[in-house]
């Protein structure tokens, strides 16, 4: 099991809790950019396209998290546990076969949620984040 693969697990276990939050934000934002009729349509279509993308990245982070749930079984509380406390543990070979099943690798995964995992990295910066407007700024600015 390679760290990238580790890290990127742990990442897509502790972003979950997270990811309802971040799509009630992003409706938000959507229906703020149709309200601003004064933009040029090409900007505003350009920028729902864009916050369209990150909804289906969300989509996509709960699919890799249904895969590793499904495929680990009981098992996947334990693994619940090893990332929310840090610890490593043999689960998360499993749980990387899982993302292989859906398609994903760890890198790939890594490359194209790496905007959301950052939000990880600043975990008490994540409370304060949600709330407010600057969390969909710095996903627009990625």
């Amino acid at each position: 099991m390679s760290n990238i693969g580790r890290r990127i697990i742990r990442a897509i276990i502790l972003i979950n809790p997270l990811l309802f939050g971040l799509q009630d934000k992003i409706e938000k934002e959507q229906e703020a950019v149709i309200a601003d009729m004064t933009s040029p349509a090409d900007k505003i279509v350009k920028k729902l396209i864009e916050l369209d993308n990150r909804r289906i990245d969300l989509c996509n982070l709960k699919v890799l998290y249904g895969f590793i749930e499904r495929g680990l079984g009981e098992k996947f509380e334990l693994l619940r546990s090893c990332a929310f406390s840090g610890i490593n543990c043999n689960l998360y070979t499993a749980a990387e076969r899982q993302i292989e099943l859906a398609g994903y690798t760890a890198e790939r995964a890594e490359k194209e949620f790496s905007y959301l995992f950052k939000l990880l990295k600043h975990k008490g910066r994540i409370k304060k984040v949600m709330g407010g407007t600057s969390f969909m700024r710095s996903l627009v600015a990625t």
